[in-house]
């Protein structure tokens, strides 16, 4: 570990830099110094950061610790890997968990009847289940097809496969009809197969039917086709933007307080308590495994990184043609290359304490 000091000038933007790509903590401000600490592996990347932005009279120190509490941290984990290899050798002989896989739509339930009929759980022992018999008992099952049970380290796993219903077969002989996913006004279109539901200047909401999926011949019998089409149409797109007069940002200091916890199969092994002290605090958890799925021991970050509120004004006369633009090129978004604009216009609509920004495009396109 490192302790590191600096000059506490212009070092917010720093500190954002630091406390995103490494792990620093304990961090300490004065009006004389800012300290804080890192461990042994970040300590050249943190010296030629500050260096590229021009803190060059820093001090990095090596920390060794020698109380007696880190000692006894140090054997409380050492203590803890020798407890979880332990639990691991003795459960390794049993399941931990039961996973059913597969076609489970109708059976679900009950295959956990024939496992609760044969007293199988977690912790039941693999000695126990007798895994033909078992896939025997659940082939009887109504609409089982297929079964397969094999143990996959502590886990035993069961793939089952059902039968098809009549409802499940599909009709080769449907289609589907062709459907708008636009609000717009038809203004071309090319019927290949099917029967047109539009016309040229009808408007199509979204849902509405462009060809359904069937044709009518010269002596009025109807068909099933797959319908199809070119249509182009006038989209009409629009894309709205509130901008506040004033709103609440985070501004984060570069301090945090890390917590973690070991546990093994659910039984706490060793975990750390470090007070928050922050008044404003983002919390960011997450998990790793430190061992396999055989040997299930994890570990639990907590991580809380301090911020405050600060208050920002949107300048919004000042900046309207920054709003106008944002809007607009959300709006592009929906546009593609061969897409045609035909018309753009944009309002603003002032109210208190807020105001819209709403951007509307004329594109012409095909639809179908």
């Amino acid at each position: 570990m490192y302790k590191f000091t600096i000059s506490p000038r212009n070092t917010e933007k720093i500190f954002g830099k630091l406390s995103s790509k490494f792990d620093i903590f304990d961090v300490n401000k004065s009006e004389e110094n800012v300290i804080f600490f890192c461990h042994n592996k970040d300590r050249k990347k943190i010296q030629k950061t500050l260096k590229f932005y021009g803190l060059s009279d820093f001090k990095c120190q090596p920390v060794r610790s020698s109380s007696v509490l880190s000692r006894f941290t140090s054997l409380g984990i050492l203590l803890g890997i020798a407890f979880s290899a332990i639990l691991w050798i003795i459960s390794s002989f049993f399941i931990t968990d039961v996973v059913i896989m597969g076609d489970i739509d109708f059976t679900e339930q009950k295959v956990y009847e024939v496992l609760s009929s044969n007293n199988i759980h977690e912790f039941t022992p693999k000695s126990k289940i007798d895994v033909e018999a078992l896939e025997n008992q659940i082939q009887n099952i109504p609409y089982i097809s297929y079964v397969s049970i094999v143990f996959r380290g502590n886990a035993l796993i069961i793939n089952i496969r059902e039968q098809l219903t009549n409802t499940e077969i599909v009709d080769s002989g449907s289609f589907a009809p062709i459907v708008s996913i636009y609000d717009c006004m038809i203004t071309q279109i090319k019927l290949i197969q099917g029967t047109l539901a539009v016309k040229t200047g009808d408007i199509v909401r979204v849902g509405d039917v462009l060809v359904y999926p069937y044709a009518t011949d010269s002596k009025g019998n109807t068909r099933s086709v797959q319908p199809l089409a070119d249509i182009v149409a006038d989209v009409y797109i629009t894309t709205v933007l509130t901008v506040y007069d004033q709103r609440i940002e985070r501004e984060y200091t570069g301090n945090v307080i890390k917590n973690y916890e070991i546990t093994f199969m659910g039984l706490p092994l060793f975990s750390t308590n470090n007070e928050i002290t922050f008044s404003n605090y983002e919390t960011e958890e997450y998990t790793n495994y430190i061992s396999t799925a055989i040997l299930p021991i994890k570990i639990t970050y907590h991580n809380y990184y301090e911020y405050n509120n600060v208050t920002i004004d949107a300048n919004f006369s000042e900046n309207l043609q920054f709003y106008i633009d944002k809007t607009r090129q959300t709006a592009l978004l929906n546009v593609k290359d061969y897409d045609i604009i035909k018309n753009e216009s944009h309002v603003i609509r002032d109210y208190d304490g807020y105001h819209v920004v709403e951007y509307s495009l004329t594109v012409n396109k095909k639809i179908a």
